[in-house]
């Protein structure tokens, strides 16, 4: 009788989460690691149910699948709900606020980093150089970028300084003569600021696109989705 009770409890469950797997219509501006973090979801996870490859272009008006989250705002997981049988199969104490912080927008993963030691070559998880800064992060949301700034730069999707989201990749020549070409990268955090592991100062910081210095010597964007 318990065994029975525990498996009807179960298919129930599996039914009902199931049954949260929805479509949803891209629209302007639209970024599947947005979209990811709204519906409380894996990147990679997402990217994988709709056969998206890396650095392909979201077309507005395309309609993908949202796989089952972990909580259900639709049924009311996440309410500190508890199905209880013989063996509780359910037991979360859960506002969302811990999910958002597992599932943290890369931004939000990048600015924990702040301090942390620029070292020449280095791709973490405690020392970066500018590349190794910006290719760790995006592994750790299941996105294999290229090791070198520039060519990081000739992956995903260019996008215009004006219309630069969170999470976007922002390219610069910083060399003295400005002949070089793309050799440093760092991640827009919103707020025309931009993070990344500086040379200069040795170490993970925030800089302002305003900056002179940067702002002169801006070279693209690219976005990853």
């Amino acid at each position: 009788m318990k065994k029975t009770i525990l498996f009807t409890a179960s298919l129930m469950l599996t039914s009902t989460i199931f049954a949260n797997a929805e479509n949803y219509k891209i629209k302007k501006g639209d970024t599947l690691t947005a979209i990811a973090h709204k519906y409380h979801i894996d990147t990679a996870k997402l990217r994988h149910t709709n056969n998206i490859s890396l650095g392909e272009k979201l077309e507005i008006g395309r309609k993908i699948t949202i796989p089952e989250s972990r909580y259900s705002r639709r049924q009311g997981f996440g309410n500190n709900i508890t199905f209880n049988t013989t063996h509780s199969i359910i037991k979360e104490k859960d506002n969302f606020l811990s999910d958002a912080l597992e599932t943290a927008s890369l931004p939000f993963n990048a600015q924990k980093m702040l301090g942390h030691r620029y070292v020449w070559g280095a791709t973490g998880p405690k020392t970066f150089d500018c590349s190794g800064f910006t290719s760790f992060l995006y592994r750790t949301k299941g996105i294999e970028l290229p090791r070198r700034a520039v060519e990081q730069f000739h992956k995903g999707i260019a996008i215009a300084r004006a219309e630069l989201q969170k999470g976007d990749l922002i390219f610069f020549d910083t060399s003295r003569n400005e002949r070089e070409g793309v050799n440093h990268v760092g991640m827009y955090i919103g707020d025309n600021k931009f993070i990344h592991a500086s040379s200069a100062k040795h170490m993970v910081v925030i800089t302002s696109l305003e900056h002179p210095f940067y702002s002169a010597r801006f070279m693209g964007a690219r976005r990853y989705v």
